[in-house]
């Protein structure tokens, strides 16, 4: 939970907010009446294919400048979720795809940092890329190419083994990710888990 001191609106002292006798998670400005949260930010992100391979980049920005990473930021105003998805993947790899092109695949909840996470998927014909400002590098590994010793969130490298394993099998679901200080899991909540086709495959980190 993100501690906040003082009211963004009118700049006085804020306090726990205590609803019918239950304190909440959020804060509350005595001089505004009013609530105040400190909203998750929202990160998206789009796990591109080639084949068997997947697009990754090579970070030029602190932090974990020079290790790796799947596309992705932060969802900016006026944003649909595949809208900033298209964006960071243009911004960061040169690949432009509409966002209309891009299917929702992961989501998550990286609670300890305060993040919500949204992935889409979408395939290319050509491994063609070309690295932005924010980029040193991009390139499409396979599994067996990908710098694995070198990746800027290990944590998520589960997540990430998952597309491979999608895209070897050649089928896709949707995926909810949990992420806490001491535990990571990843189910798949798909139609066709529904039907026990498939189940949760990560427990604890």
């Amino acid at each position: 939970m993100v501690e906040l001191s003082y009211c963004p609106e009118c700049g006085a002292r804020l306090r726990r907010h205590v609803l019918a006798g239950e304190p909440r998670k959020h804060w509350f400005c005595a001089v505004c009446d009013a609530p105040r949260h400190a909203h998750p930010l929202i990160v998206v992100t789009c796990f591109v294919s080639c084949g068997q391979r997947l697009l990754w980049i090579q970070r030029n920005l602190e932090p974990q400048r020079g290790l790796w990473a799947i596309p992705g930021g932060y969802l900016e105003s006026g944003e649909t979720l595949a809208q900033g998805a298209a964006r960071e993947l243009r911004e960061e790899a040169g690949v432009l795809l509409p966002s209309q092109r891009l299917q929702l695949y992961m989501t998550g909840a990286i609670t300890f940092i305060n993040q919500v996470y949204v992935g889409f998927r979408a395939a290319v014909d050509t491994p063609d890329c070309l690295p932005g400002a924010e980029s040193l590098d991009c390139r499409f590994f396979s599994r067996d190419e990908c710098p694995w010793d070198r990746v800027a969130y290990p944590e998520v490298n589960d997540s990430i083994r998952q597309v491979y394993d999608d895209l070897e099998r050649g089928d896709f679901g949707v995926w909810e990710a949990g992420m806490s200080e001491t535990r990571y899991t990843l189910r798949e909540v798909s139609q066709r888990a529904a039907k026990g086709v498939s189940k949760d495959v990560r427990g604890s980190r």
